[in-house]
């Protein structure tokens, strides 16, 4: 006997193209993709390679599948977050499946301006959630030092945007 946790097959194979449309307007119900990441979701549902790029074209043509649109959605979620930087987000385009021109693009709307006022919040969040180690060791402790650059590289700021964290750490020691 099936339960609803049961897997009683998962991946039929789809018939027609019409078929996989059908499977990617129901995928569109519940968000946005990348038309690479469609293709793919649609073959792992069951399409050959030739119905899932049928429905994407598909979808192209009739503008519900917007790459540009997509990448450009991905860039306004990710700049409200606020404390990343550029690797961070050249990351997170390409894991979506974003074509390379259109993660140039988006790239090139993150100006430095943007990105070292994320590196002055991402600066701040360090300093609050090390507030007790800073306290005890000072911030030119070589620990704390390290600490904080690979908490920076970590959120995809480069070297020249981790001297903004030791900026908002010297200025937090004079006051």
């Amino acid at each position: 006997m099936l339960n609803r946790y049961s897997k009683k097959n998962s991946n039929p194979e789809m018939k027609s193209s019409a078929e996989a449309y059908d499977k990617a307007l129901d995928l569109l119900s519940y968000h946005d993709f990348s038309d690479k990441a469609m293709s793919d979701r649609l073959r792992k549902k069951g399409a050959t390679e030739e119905q899932a790029r049928e429905a994407v074209d598909k979808l192209n043509e009739y503008g519900i599948l917007n790459e540009e649109r997509y990448a450009e959605r991905v860039y306004a979620a990710w700049l409200n977050k606020g404390s990343y930087g550029k690797l961070h987000l050249q990351a997170e385009l390409a894991k979506r499946s974003v074509r390379q021109e259109l993660i140039t693009k988006i790239l090139d709307e993150f100006t430095s301006d943007i990105e070292e006022e994320h590196a002055r919040k991402a600066a701040g969040i360090f300093l609050i959630r090390n507030k007790k180690k800073i306290d005890l060791y000072g911030m030119k402790d070589p620990k704390i030092y390290g600490a904080a650059a690979r908490f920076m590289a970590a959120r995809g700021f480069s070297s020249r945007y981790i001297h903004v964290l030791f900026d908002e750490c010297y200025f937090e020691d004079e006051i």
